[in-house]
This record gives C-alpha cells, structure tokens and sequence, in this order.
C-alpha cells in the first residue's frame, strides 16, 4: 500500500495497518488503546466486586464481639484439654460457684449460643449474592482471535444485589438479636449460681439437722439406760422406760431419712457443678448465714425491672422485631443486577443492568410485613408476662425472706434460748431427782423441733435471697 493510499483512509483505521505490518509503534499504540478502552471495564467491575462483597458492620457488633471473646476465654479450649481449678474438700460457697460456671455444661451451651448469634450478623449484612465470571471465543476457521473473544463479569443472577439499606436493617436486627443471646448467657449463669447454692444450702441443713438428730439419739440412750437400770432398783417405772425407746426409735426413723438424703443431696450438687454424681464435698459445719438485702420492696422492684437478663433479652427481641418489620417493607424496592463484558482487544465493551421489580410480589410482601407485625406483638406480649411473673417471682421472694428473717429472729433470738435453759433446768431437776424422765424428753425433744426449724428458715431464707440475686442478675 503506498503513502498516498494510507494517508487517505481514516485516522482510526491507521493502527490497524502499523499492527497488521507488525510494526513495534503500532504494537506500542494497541497496548495503550486496549488500556484506554478496558478503563471503564476495570471500572465496572471493581464495583460489581464492591457491591457483590459488600458487608454492612452495623455499629455495636465490634465491641460485642470483644465482649463475647472475653466471656469465651475459658471455652476457648475443648473440654478435654481444660485445666480447671481443683475444687477443694471444703470449698466455699464463692467456689462451688465459680467452678460451676467454668465446668456447667448449660452455661456454655448459653455461651456458644450466643457466639453463634454473633456470628449471624456478618452473614445478615452480606449481600447474598456473588461474582460470576464467563468467558467465550467464536472461531473463524478453526481459530480464535482477540476480537472474538469476550470476557464477562456479573452478579449471579439468581441472587439479585440488594441496596445497602436493606443490608444494614438485617444487620441490625441480628445484631439485636446477638445482644438478647448475650443476655440469655448472663440469665443462664445467675440460675446456675442460685442452683448451686440452693443445692449446697440444702446439703448443709441436711447435715446440721443430722447432727443435732445424732447428738440426741445419744443423750437420749444414755438416759434409757439409766431409767433401764432404775426399774431393776424401783426408782423408775418400767413404761418410762418404753416412752424413752420410743422416742429413740422415732429419732432413729428420722436419722435412717437424713442419712438417705444426704447422697441425693451431693448429687443434685454435682450435677449443677457438671461433675460426677458420686464425687466426694464436705458439707460445711453450718447453714451459711447469709444477710436479707436493705433494700426496699420497691427499690428491689425497679433494680429487677432494669437489670434482669430475660427483661432485657426479651426487649432486645423486641427492638429486632421492630427492624424487620422495617425490612419487610423494604421488599419494595427493586433490587438490581449488573453485567459487563468485553472482547480481549478492547475494541467492544457492553455495560448491563436491570431492576428486579417486584410487581407480583405484592401479596408475599405485605404478607411478610404482616408476620413482621404479629411476631412483634407476639414478643411484646412475651415482655409484658415475663414483667408480671417477675414481679410476682420477686415479691413472693421478697415477702417470704422478711417472713423467715422475722421468724428466724423471734426463734433464734427468744425461744431458743429459752429452750436450752429450760432443758438444763429439766436434766439437773432429773438428776437430783425432782423431776421425770418424761419431763428431760419432753425439753429436748422441744429443742431438737426448733433448732430444725431455726435450720429449715436460714436455708429457706439463703435459698430466697440467691433466687432474689438471680432475678436482679447481681449478688446481693
């Protein structure tokens, strides 16, 4: 082809004769055109990329994963390669708890809940749908050519993008959601606390009341030994003697029940604890003294209301109620796909997008927003009877602990006493004669009663508070 010829055909045509004469100035000037003209390609698909990957972090869920990866640090390890702290003989009440809530098998359940929550938030917030690449070639003649060969990016049609508007709804609802979880983990370690401790309160009456049935089966032999040896004298009559057995045998009755309970005691302990039911625990020497909380009836009310983890995991359903309701109507709005494709020279691109108007979704939709709704009224209905029964649970507790403190006081405090002084009264008039064995059995019997029923209101009165430190989520 001559100068003249080349110089009259169009400006665009002439990098195509330097590239067919293999010149390296057209090589250099395909290069440069098939950069400028993928620009807009590579352009397209960096946002196909960023709408298709995109993750909306709702704000929140970074500071609750910290909170959750600080819960979680003794469940990090699998359960056989845990190291947990010995649990001595005697240990404590402080102790029994803070074993349970390493080694309880609910309590990590209730944890591993609540991770798996978290975890949903991401998966909310992520568009559903994915980057699809094709590829085709057209032959001519048994070969392929740049110019013939396309190369395509677009979401997965199927799935289509959704706005970010719609992401961070489902992101927050499940963020709220993941927040009652959390909740319902702190719930299951209170009930755990009071579980333990209402087991280990009833273990330690059980024992007490076993000594003190122990102590006067004792005496109570020892005295039908000396009124045996009296009928052989005359100075006793032989039906004391047969009043005397019987109450042994009562006393006796009533060990043979406490000595039956105490291993069932240990084994619900145990269980709490997540150990083996036959594990070895030295009952403390006495009840636990634990003191009635100062504050008011009222003032309890209010603490429980803003601090109990089922009132509060309960409103958190409520809040992500809320949202999805909000996303329902969401379903309105047209969804999108996106579509690019060019040829390997560069020469041909195409740009696709389409709407995915939902125009005979419309039933589904409002139909969706309707159980959004319900689901809605259904949890608030679910807040409003966990309120009743809380302050029902709570006042029944509150009332029952003032009538035990009362009771333990006028006990404890005047008739026990008095008691004591008149079962000495009765054994000294005994042994200088003036009064009856019927008379010593009579006092001490009286005092084994109430000393067991001063056993039975401080476990009661214990067992009480740990309920009220379980509502309110706090120790009291």
């Amino acid at each position: 082809m001559n100068a003249n010829l080349q110089n009259s055909l169009p400006a665009r045509v002439k990098p195509s004769l330097h590239i067919a004469q293999g010149s390296a100035g057209g090589a250099r000037f395909r290069r440069k055109l098939f950069v400028f003209q993928s620009t807009p390609l590579v352009m397209l698909l960096a946002g196909a990329l960023l709408l298709s990957g995109c993750t909306v972090v709702p704000k929140g869920e970074n500071r609750l994963r910290h909170s959750a990866a600080i819960a979680g640090t003794p469940f990090a390890k699998p359960y056989a390669k845990r190291h947990l702290p010995p649990l001595p003989l005697d240990a404590t009440g402080n102790q029994l708890v803070q074993y349970a809530v390493l080694n309880n098998p609910d309590v990590e359940k209730a944890y591993w809940k609540w991770r798996a929550a978290i975890e949903q938030i991401p998966q909310a917030g992520t568009q559903l749908t994915t980057l699809m690449l094709n590829a085709g070639t057209t032959l001519q003649n048994g070969q392929a050519s740049l110019a013939n060969t396309i190369l395509g990016a677009g979401n997965m049609t199927s799935a289509d993008i959704r706005w970010p508007s719609k992401l961070s709804a489902d992101a927050k609802a499940a963020l709220q959601a993941a927040r009652a979880a959390g909740w319902q983990y702190r719930a299951e370690i209170f009930t755990v606390r009071r579980d333990v401790l209402a087991a280990w309160y009833r273990y330690a009456q059980t024992s007490v009341v076993l000594r003190l049935a122990s102590t006067q089966e004792s005496l109570l032999k020892s005295m039908a030994a000396l009124n045996k040896a009296g009928i052989s004298t005359g100075g006793r009559q032989p039906g004391q003697w047969l009043a005397a057995q019987n109450s042994i045998d009562q006393l006796q009755a009533e060990i043979i029940a406490l000595r039956n309970r105490q291993p069932r005691d240990l084994a619900a302990l145990n269980a709490v604890l997540g150990r083996a039911a036959n594990l070895p625990l030295t009952p403390p020497g006495a009840i636990p003294t634990v003191a009635p909380p100062a504050n008011s009836n009222h003032a309890l009310l209010m603490l429980a209301l803003r601090r109990n983890p089922d009132i509060r995991g309960l409103a958190r359903f409520v809040s992500a109620d809320r949202i999805s309701i909000q996303r329902a109507k969401m379903q309105y709005i047209p969804n999108f796909d996106l579509g690019i494709s060019s040829n390997l020279d560069g020469t041909a691109q195409s740009f696709t997008s389409a709407l995915v108007v939902p125009v005979f979704r419309y039933k589904a939709i409002n139909a969706s927003i309707a159980q959004a709704r319900d689901r809605l009224r259904g949890q608030q209905a679910a807040l409003r009877s966990a309120d009743v029964n809380l302050t029902a649970r709570l006042l029944i507790d509150v009332l029952a602990l003032r009538n035990d403190h009362q009771q333990l006081s006028l006990f404890a405090g005047r008739i026990l006493p008095r008691l004591k002084l008149i079962n000495s009264l009765a054994q000294t008039n005994y042994q200088q004669g003036a009064g009856t064995l019927q008379d010593q059995l009579k006092a001490r019997q009286e005092l084994l009663v109430i000393e067991q029923t001063i056993a039975q209101l401080q476990t009661d009165q214990d067992i009480r508070i740990a309920d009220i430190a379980a509502i309110i989520a706090a120790p009291m």
